[in-house]
């Protein structure tokens, strides 16, 4: 009797720490459909001519050395350069602006903290700076395309997450988002 008891308090104890986790996210709600500009619906067309292909293998050198993550030359090349990334938008709640990843992902502020699956090559992506806009999630692939700036880079929403680089969304994408999260 006391197993069975103590089984149940246990799956009790674990659903109420799921739904704390779930309404302390404070993330907007995810949109209807995906933006026409962020979509990837197929193989993609080789970007334009003064975009280049950045992929989230080629942020840090593998395998990790025994001085850490490095960024790899590739990414240090990069650096200042329209770059187009795809990957998966994270379920998060950044003001003016969200993170990409390589897989998908969600980050929770009520109870982990930094222990989530976040991985070390996420990418933040930063709106420009007079929209204000906090996007809607958008579910599966998407392609962002923007000026890379390599180097630590954090955001005040996501206090002690750092990111090895973060992109400064293209003006045409930012009017996309705008456009959708009305």
């Amino acid at each position: 009797m006391s197993a069975r008891l103590f089984a149940v308090a246990a799956l009790l104890a674990v659903a109420a720490s799921a739904a704390a986790h779930t309404s302390a996210s404070n993330a907007p709600p995810a949109l209807r459909t995906v933006p026409r500009a962020f979509a990837v619906e197929r193989a993609l067309p080789a970007p334009p001519r003064d975009v280049a292909e950045l992929r989230f293998h080629d942020v840090f050198k593998l395998p990790v050395g025994p001085r850490g993550l490095e960024v790899t030359e590739r990414l240090r090349e990069l650096d200042g350069r329209r770059v187009r990334l795809v990957g998966y938008m994270v379920k998060a709640d950044v003001a003016g602006g969200f993170v990409l990843s390589p897989l998908p992902a969600e980050l929770g502020d009520a109870d982990e903290g930094l222990a989530d699956d976040l991985p070390p090559s996420a990418v933040l992506v930063e709106l420009p700076r007079s929209t204000g806009l906090r996007s809607g999630h958008m579910p599966g692939l998407i392609q962002v395309t923007g000026r890379l700036r390599v180097g630590s880079a954090e955001s005040a929403d996501l206090p002690g997450r750092v990111f090895p680089a973060r992109l400064e969304l293209d003006p045409g994408l930012d009017r996309a988002l705008r456009k959708a999260n009305r």
